[in-house]
């Protein structure tokens, strides 16, 4: 792969930041609240769509050639034959944007993906490049590509990312991240730890928590039904820090088909003794 078409893709990153504070305000073209998931109504869902529509435009012009898109909201463009893809979430943490002037600086970020297309199956394993940026601090931004020697090397504010370096899981003294939007997964973490001090954390997007991990500030994140475009950059980046990134069963995700809409199972830990403490407490 031409190493042109990932500076290009450094140079969309670089570019979204200026973009999205321009439309920090929902581009008051809509009014402010309404029923959530209104187009019309909520600024959360236009900063969205704008994002969608500035990256779709980037990509037309520089990388239409070299892959196709499918961005979410948007749906896919670009010939699927070409040899990549690039799966785009554009606002990761939505709510927390719409929230923005009364939260407390919780997490917006834009999540990229870029996979070598494969005939029969793309998994996860064919990953090239992802990247994660934290929209309220572009500073704060994870990227991981694929060396020539086929390994994943991630890099954190550009100094060379690493795992949190722990043998025992201690959620007193570590930050654990649990998604707690689905019920059933809320149920099975709090159950699993129900008799432990600690904390289980939330702040919102959950590109932005997996990438939290691979630089070491959360020892692992927790999901039944993580959505697909942001565990892909997540498996990267995890794994190119030293981590491991595994479904409920303890089978890495390296083989599994990339499907950009689907929901899988997934423990995202600093290593695999952190995992298998994880999966012991979750299938009890």
């Amino acid at each position: 792969m031409n190493d042109l078409n990932i500076d290009k893709l450094h140079i969309l990153f670089s570019k979204i930041p200026d973009f999205f504070f321009r439309i920090e305000e929902g581009c008051n073209t809509e009014k402010r609240g309404g029923v959530f998931g209104c187009l019309e109504n909520d600024i959360e869902i236009k900063a969205d769509r704008d994002l969608a529509t500035f990256i779709h435009k980037f990509w037309s012009e520089n990388l239409r050639d070299f892959c196709s898109i499918q961005i979410e909201g948007l749906g896919v463009d670009g010939d699927i034959s070409k040899d990549y893809r690039l799966a785009v979430d554009p606002l990761d943490g939505s709510l927390n944007y719409k929230l923005r002037g009364r939260s407390f600086g919780l997490p917006m970020t834009t999540c990229m993906t870029l996979l070598k297309r494969q005939e029969k199956l793309t998994r996860f394993s064919d990953i090239v490049f992802a990247g994660v940026m934290d929209l309220r601090h572009p500073t704060d931004f994870w990227r991981v590509k694929m060396t020539e020697t086929g390994k994943y090397k991630t890099y954190f504010r550009g100094i060379p990312a690493k795992t949190m370096q722990v043998d025992n899981l201690d959620i007193r003294s570590q930050i654990l991240i649990a998604e707690m939007y689905y019920p059933s997964n809320r149920e099975k973490i709090c159950q699993a730890f129900a008799n432990e001090k600690g904390w289980l954390r939330n702040p919102g997007s959950a590109a932005y928590e997996m990438a939290l991990v691979a630089s070491g500030q959360a020892v692992a994140f927790i999901c039944d039904q993580q959505k697909q475009h942001e565990l892909g950059a997540a498996y990267a980046l995890v794994k190119g820090a030293g981590g491991v990134v595994v479904d409920w069963e303890g089978k890495d995700l390296g083989d599994q088909e990339y499907l950009f809409n689907a929901q899988t199972s997934v423990v995202v830990a600093a290593n695999q003794t952190i995992a298998y403490q994880i999966l012991k407490r979750l299938n009890l």
